[in-house]
């Protein structure tokens, strides 16, 4: 995620965000292939293709309306997805609460449960990005339960279930009551409920034929709209073309971006930086002292990932 000053100067050449350093090269073509047409067309070609600026307005209308349409879609995973993580800090945070002030569990299981839900939130981060959690287990999680959670291929459930375990032997060893039991099941259920929905973002794209037609249409009317400026504007129309381009296969590149809102690209979700904060939090409310990760939240400048 891109989290810098916005200065409005600035904006109008910083790079970052601009997904330039990916459309240069059809920009660069589309360029090319408009001083061609321009030129074929005032100096060459004898018959001029019968297109005018009105036709391109309808269909850029269209085409704009699409566009909004895909947008929102993708939107709408983002905003999901930050909801949801928004709502694990907060679970998270009321379930080690709980299990740190209720006064007669034993510190030992104390810790272990501290350690378990700190556990879960890097595996489900991991889960989400398609990668290892092994690190953040071996780091994180009590000796006693590393085995099965590195035994499981979905260490996130997991690591749930132990704490719903452990739950379970605090209310039959009698160090709590069934009310602090229910109280304590209920934040597992909100986290699993939390899992359930990421898992939801991630395993459930936006339909790929909405891909295909978005970038289909883009670049279609971009190689066709030189055609249609070039007798009303003539020598202005390779730039024309080109700006009106990079508007939309930008917005185009943000509707990939954002759709898959749990990934490492520079606009989406900040998992790791959101992870650390509650490793930092519950470390101080369970008087953990974890070992350093080796990872780092933030990239390079301005990008929190």
């Amino acid at each position: 995620m891109i989290i810098r000053p916005q200065n409005r100067l600035a904006l109008l050449y910083v790079m970052q965000g601009s997904f330039f350093h990916r459309l240069w090269k059809p920009l660069l073509l589309l360029f090319v292939f408009s001083v061609a047409v321009s030129y074929y067309q005032r100096h060459i070609l004898e018959y001029q293709i019968p297109l005018n600026a009105t036709v391109f307005t309808l269909l850029g209308i269209a085409l704009a309306i699409f566009h909004g349409f895909c947008n929102t879609a993708a939107y709408d995973r983002f905003w999901e997805g930050r909801k949801q993580w928004g709502a694990l800090i907060w679970q998270t945070r009321a379930l080690a609460y709980k299990i740190t002030t209720l006064p007669h569990i034993p510190d030992s299981v104390r810790r272990d449960m501290v350690s378990l839900i700190i556990t879960f939130t890097h595996c489900l981060r991991h889960q989400l990005r398609a990668e290892s959690a092994e690190a953040d287990i071996l780091r994180i999680a009590p000796q006693a339960y590393q085995a099965e959670l590195l035994a499981s291929p979905y260490p996130a459930m997991m690591a749930n279930q132990l704490l719903a375990r452990l739950n379970a032997e605090l209310l039959r060893d009698g160090h709590i009551g069934s009310i602090e039991w229910q109280s304590i099941d209920g934040n597992l259920e909100e986290i699993a409920l939390i899992q359930a929905a990421c898992e939801r973002i991630s395993n459930t794209p936006i339909p790929f034929a909405y891909f295909v037609m978005m970038h289909r249409t883009v670049y279609g009317y971009c190689f066709m709209l030189p055609f249609g400026l070039v007798n009303s504007i003539g020598w202005v129309t390779p730039f024309m073309v080109t700006f009106v381009g990079y508007t939309f296969m930008a917005l185009s590149e943000i509707v990939d971006e954002i759709s898959e809102p749990f990934g490492t690209a520079e606009n989406d979700l900040a998992l790791t930086a959101m992870s650390q904060t509650v490793e930092t939090q519950l470390s101080l409310l369970g008087g953990l002292e974890l070992p350093p990760s080796e990872e780092r939240a933030k990239r390079d400048t301005y990008i929190v990932q």
